[in-house]
């Protein structure tokens, strides 16, 4: 007697694998993402001004989930806070991107810097549009001190770097 394949339970169960194994890598892919995020900015850091008038400057991350992170830069003034950027750092597409927004003459912009783990502890987000700063760096140093510098792309803008302290 002789057995005749069955095209729709073949068909069925490639279907069935195939969905697995694409559940199985999405799973995979969020766990590696979720390791490659840099978390360890998550908190309220100082960045000390180089004038003893000025005061100092604040970076402020907080965790939304593994993949998503809010900050602000600001200073004090007395009592007022002034805010100088907002930013969300989340994955998206795959990719970990920051999302930075600020006023400048009385207009709203937001810039998309793309991010790369060029180490475990350094972290380079590009954002070819912008002029400055087109790129932003974060080294963790270890000891709640992380080394940030900045790229342009043009000589009339400067270029910064600093180390910000964990508070």
């Amino acid at each position: 007697m002789k057995k005749h394949l069955d095209f729709g339970m073949l068909f069925y169960f490639c279907v069935v694998k195939s969905s697995f194994l694409a559940i199985v890598l999405l799973a995979l892919s969020l766990c590696v993402q979720a390791q490659m995020f840099p978390t360890w900015l998550v908190g309220k850091w100082e960045i000390p001004s180089q004038s003893a008038i000025s005061g100092s400057s604040y970076e402020e991350w907080t965790k939304i989930t593994d993949n998503h992170l809010e900050g602000k830069t600001y200073r004090l003034f007395g009592n007022e806070i002034v805010v100088f950027d907002q930013m969300v750092m989340a994955v998206e597409g795959g990719k970990v991107v920051l999302k930075m927004s600020a006023e400048k003459e009385g207009k709203h912009f937001v810039a998309n810097f793309i991010g790369t783990m060029l180490r475990e502890d350094v972290w380079a987000f590009e954002c070819p549009e912008a002029d400055s700063p087109s790129a932003i760096y974060y080294r963790n140093l270890g000891d709640g001190q992380v080394y940030v510098w900045t790229e342009v792309k043009t000589s009339s803008d400067v270029c910064a770097d600093f180390i910000m302290y964990k508070k």
